[in-house]
This record gives C-alpha cells, sequence and structure tokens, in this order.
C-alpha cells in the first residue's frame, strides 16, 4: 500500500532553516550558536512538519469530498451507474457467495464485514478508513469501507464460502459456484477448504452456527460419535451397552448407543463414555477402524510401518493397530515437527482435522 496523499511541506521547513542559517551567520551575540542548534533548527523542524501535516490533511479531505461527490452524483442518478446491473443506495450489509465477483464503477462504494474477499482494479480504490490507496489484488480488511475512485473500474471477488459485505451505489454480479458452505471462516486459500467443503455437502459436518465453521475448534467424542452414525445413515439401535454419562433425550445418546452396540466405542473405561471431552487423534483413527472391521465386516488392507515416527512410543498400544491402518490407508498422515516426523496421537483433532480424515475414509474406504 502506498499514502494516498503525499507529504507536502518541504519549501516551508527549507525556508525557516534559511532565516536560521543567516541568524548564525551574523555578529548577534544575543542568539548563541547552542540555542540555534538545540532550540531554533529542531522548532523550525517541528513548525515545518506541523504545517505539512496540516496540508497534507487539507488535501485529503478535499480528495475524499471529490470522491464522495461523484459517489452522490451516482446515487441520485446523475452518472457513474451501472446500466444494466443493480443499485444499492446504502451500504446495508448483505451475504454473497463462495466465487461471486462484484463489479463497481466509480464513486461505487463498499464495506468488508465478515469473509474473505480480494479487491482488483485499474486505477485507484481508497481504504477511506485510513486514507491509503489499496493495492489491486489485496485482501480486502473486515470494518474498512473503500470507494472506488475517478476513472477506475473495480472488481471484489469472494473467496470464503460466504462472505457479509455492504455496497453504495451501481454493480453488476457475476455467478459463483454453484454450491458452497455457508461459512465466513472457510476460504479456498485454507488447506481444509476442500474437506469442509466435501464434509458439509454430504451432511456430515454443520457448523458452530449458521455462518461458522470454527475450523481451530475442537471436536468432542459425541460430535465424532454422531457423525459415524449419520454416516452409517442414522441407523435405529442401540440398545445393548449404555454409558452412565449419556442420559436418554441428548442430541448424542442414539449415536453413541447404537457405536456401543456395534462395537465401535466401548467407552473411556468404568462405564463412562465422556461424551464432552475431545477427541485425540488415537480415538479417531480407532473408532474409524472398528467402524471399518466391525460394522462394515472390511478387512484392513495396507498397513504402515510406524517405526520412522519419532512418537511412536506415545502411541497407546491398544491404538497401535488402528494407528498403522489409518496411516497405511492415507486417512491419517504425520506431522513434521523441525524435521522429525511424528502422529502426535494424544493431541486432539480440530473440526479442520476431522474434516480432512473423514473425507479420506469416505473416499478410500466407503
Amino acid at each position: 500500500m502506498k499514502k494516498y496523499i503525499r507529504p507536502l511541506g518541504t519549501a516551508l521547513v527549507l525556508a525557516l532553516l534559511a532565516v536560521g542559517a543567516y541568524a548564525a551567520s551574523a555578529d548577534d551575540s544575543l542568539i548563541s550558536l547552542s540555542y540555534l542548534r538545540d532550540t531554533f533548527f529542531p522548532k523550525a523542524v517541528q513548525t515545518g512538519g506541523q504545517s505539512a501535516d496540516q496540508a497534507i490533511q487539507g488535501v485529503y479531505e478535499n480528495a475524499l469530498d471529490e470522491l464522495d461527490a461523484i459517489h452522490s452524483a451516482a446515487v441520485n442518478g446523475g452518472g457513474g451507474g451501472s446500466g444494466d446491473g443493480y443499485y444499492s443506495d446504502t451500504l446495508q450489509p448483505r451475504s454473497w457467495s463462495d466465487g461471486q465477483t462484484i463489479s463497481l464503477p466509480t464513486g461505487s462504494g463498499f464495506l468488508m464485514l465478515e469473509g474473505a474477499a480480494a479487491v482488483s482494479h485499474s486505477g485507484v480504490v481508497v481504504d477511506t478508513t485510513d486514507g491509503m490507496e489499496t493495492d489491486s489484488g489485496a485482501v480486502l480488511r473486515p470494518g474498512h469501507r473503500y470507494l472506488v475512485g475517478e476513472d477506475t473500474a473495480a472488481k471484489v471477488t469472494v473467496f470464503s464460502g460466504q462472505a457479509r459485505l455492504g455496497v453504495q451505489g451501481g454493480y453488476t454480479l457475476s455467478p459463483g459456484r454453484g454450491q458452497h458452505t455457508p461459512f465466513f471462516d472457510v476460504n479456498q486459500n485454507d488447506w481444509f477448504y476442500t474437506p469442509v467443503n466435501y464434509a458439509y455437502e454430504r451432511g456430515l459436518f454443520s457448523g458452530m452456527d449458521e455462518n461458522h465453521f470454527d475450523p481451530g475448534g475442537s471436536m468432542n467424542r459425541a460430535m465424532l460419535m454422531s457423525v459415524l452414525h449419520r454416516l452409517a445413515g442414522a441407523p435405529a439401535g442401540g440398545g445393548g451397552l449404555s454409558f452412565a454419562d449419556v442420559p436418554d433425550g441428548q442430541w448424542y445418546s442414539q449415536a453413541v448407543r447404537w457405536g456401543a452396540d456395534q462395537g465401535i466405542t466401548s467407552g473411556t473405561g468404568e462405564g463412562v463414555f465422556s461424551p464432552f471431552n475431545q477427541v485425540t487423534r488415537e480415538q479417531t483413527v480407532v473408532m474409524l477402524y472398528n467402524y471399518t472391521t466391525k460394522y462394515l465386516k472390511q478387512g484392513t488392507g495396507a498397513v504402515a510401518n510406524l517405526s520412522d515416527y519419532q512418537d511412536l512410543d506415545r502411541v497407546s498400544e491398544w491404538a497401535r493397530p488402528a494407528m498403522a491402518w489409518a496411516v497405511g490407508q492415507g486417512i491419517v498422515s504425520g506431522v513434521n515437527n523441525g524435521g522429525l516426523l511424528t502422529l502426535e496421537p494424544q493431541r486432539g483433532a480440530t473440526r479442520a482435522e476431522m474434516a480432512t480424515m473423514l473425507q479420506a475414509f469416505s473416499e478410500k474406504i466407503l
């Protein structure tokens, strides 16, 4: 980025310094050299800087007034409209979907709120929130208002599942992806973008709320069992093993009891399931392994040699066959920690990691 208005006032500073230099050359006993050096010259520079700042602010405000006048003319039908496109009187925010492109002419403005979008342009787009020009190709900053400058055509392209954006003035709209998530916090630059879309489109996952997936958030044991239950088609059953901490009527009750009945889970010991404990990576692969071998009654296929993993000793004995199977099937990959390959079996699996494992599991096992 670069400043919208360049600094002014150099001439004023030079003039003040010239006066100081003249005084220093005169044989004036009332003005000492130390006074000129330590007091007069610094004060002159400070005064010049303040004057320059005032000049900059004035020019900036005049330029912004001119752009606002252009925008006002567009709003009132005086030019700069969008032809056969759309028109918005205010910056009232609305939702835009993944891949949609909003084309904006001179005078139109927009306000970024949530999600991810980038602007491309052929001239000047001003971030009026901080008084800076915005480079073509820049990602929009949440909470910032932008204005399309004179002789400029701009395009805003959404690259999150959805984005919250206000547009004022004329614009045209190009369609985006046919299918997309409703999530502001999952975008095309994220490594988990494809797995989250896969899991959402197949009904395996929902968001933490209507517009947030929370990719870095934790996945608990009840959530995972509910996903596996949906993956199986939400069958009835589960009248066998019960857990003291899984009461009737909870959103996860049927899924957990079905999973126990199928041998997918046996709980965490002492008759409890621990539904709200974060599920670890090794617990996840054990449930997927049991789903494959006990519910689907399939063979294990290829398994991996785990001897190259530096933290193999941290994999619980009861989880090692499942971990070797998951790595061999490409459901779990190792983590590079400073050149050391690790499995991180005891670490909690994030929602983004879970979506990735479930996509691999669905494509390679089901």
